[in-house]
């Protein structure tokens, strides 16, 4: 969308991909752009990420080649942290992002105190992805379609524990993070805590639903989006 003033990059959960954001229009001010995690879709044959530092600091390197436009980086549950790491490299090299959107996920400084899943059998990962919902869900019924997706689903949730909190803040990105009322994946103090990740300025928003509230209330996320961004409404 080349005349567009600003840029979104998108940023899928665990087990996630591009698609998920194949729907969101953000008007004629903003170009959506989503990045497409290693091992999955049309990159299934790419190897999946060591850690998610080095998963962010690639995606912020594919980010800088891209021209000078002003960027915000939106990412749900685990693309909260993705994006969040790229916004460190994007800082680092000089192109900070003028906004991250952290989406459905507990602060990159606080450890992840839930029991780890990566390592359950198949049959219990699925019921436990299941449980969580989303789009992806409904997927994992099909046991030949659940043997292929599985494995990047398992990648994702590994990536996901092993990640370490990070003490020092972003020192340029002001943060919003969003989240959901009913959400047990990642609660009301839990998103508030993205106030410590960040000395570029804070804000959060609830929304009514669960962990993937942002698929029945995607309009009002996208009206929330485009008032943080100073964005026209309208179709793109």
């Amino acid at each position: 969308m080349p005349a567009a003033q600003a840029r979104l990059v998108c940023f899928a959960h665990a087990g996630g991909s591009a698609a998920a954001f194949r729907s969101w229009d953000m008007g004629p001010d903003v170009e959506v752009v989503a990045v497409q995690y290693p091992g999955r879709a049309d990159r299934f044959a790419d190897p999946f990420p060591e850690g998610l530092e080095q998963l962010g600091r690639e995606v912020g390197e594919a980010i800088a080649t891209l021209d000078g436009r002003p960027t915000a980086l939106f990412g749900h549950s685990l693309g909260a942290l993705v994006a969040y790491e790229a916004s460190r490299h994007l800082e680092r090299i000089g192109r900070a992002p003028v906004h991250l959107f952290a989406s459905a996920c507990r602060s990159p400084q606080v450890a992840d105190s839930r029991p780890p899943i990566a390592e359950l059998d198949d049959a219990a990962l699925a019921a436990e992805v299941m449980r969580m919902g989303g789009t992806d869900a409904l997927v994992l019924e099909d046991l030949e379609l659940r043997d292929l997706i599985l494995p990047y689903i398992r990648a994702d949730f590994a990536l996901l524990e092993a990640y370490a909190p990070v003490t020092e803040p972003l020192a340029k990105t002001p943060v919003l993070a969003l989240g959901a009322v009913a959400d047990p994946y990642a609660t009301g103090a839990e998103v508030a805590g993205w106030s410590g990740a960040t000395r570029a300025g804070f804000r959060a928003e609830r929304f009514a639903g669960d962990h993937f509230y942002l698929v029945p209330r995607q309009e009002e996320v996208l009206a929330t989006l485009r008032a943080a961004l100073g964005a026209r409404e309208g179709r793109g």
